[in-house]
């Protein structure tokens, strides 16, 4: 049997630093109200339920190519480059400068190379209305802002 050794000052100076980063790092992420530091960030997501009576707001993206129908398109890697949580975060500076759009609208136009590009890319909101926790009636679209190609 193994007699445990004493913690040596090093050690315990160590360790103490290394609690104290991860603190600064959970405690910035909070403040900034960022998922940058993951998995140190605000995590909100998870902070609240949502009210069985109340209604549940969808971001999501519309593009269009000159000349035809709106269609849906993807958040993600493969398709526009960034996750809808990322958009969310970002929201009120996406619709002061609808401009933050166009790499969203570049990255989708260089994965369908075949296609024609799009012209606009709407940034929009599909709010569900819920009763007693189920979805209750169709869906609300709000155009929450617009990006169209110069």
């Amino acid at each position: 049997m193994t007699v445990p050794r004493a913690l040596t000052p090093l050690g315990a100076a160590w360790r103490v630093l290394a609690l104290l980063a991860c603190l600064a790092v959970l405690v910035t992420g909070q403040f900034l109200r960022s998922n940058d530091l993951f998995p140190f960030g605000v995590l909100d997501q998870f902070s609240s339920g949502t009210d069985p009576d109340g209604e549940v707001v969808n971001t999501c993206l519309q593009g269009q190519r000159e000349g035809g129908a709106p269609f849906d398109i993807d958040f993600g890697p493969r398709s526009v480059g960034i996750a809808r949580a990322d958009v969310e975060n970002t929201l009120p500076t996406i619709e002061e400068d609808p401009d933050l759009l166009a790499p969203l609208a570049a990255e989708y136009d260089r994965r369908h190379r075949d296609e024609e590009p799009l012209s606009v890319l709407v940034l929009c909101q599909r709010i569900t209305t819920l009763r007693d926790g189920s979805a209750h009636g169709e869906a609300k679209f709000v155009e929450v802002t617009r990006w169209t190609a110069p």
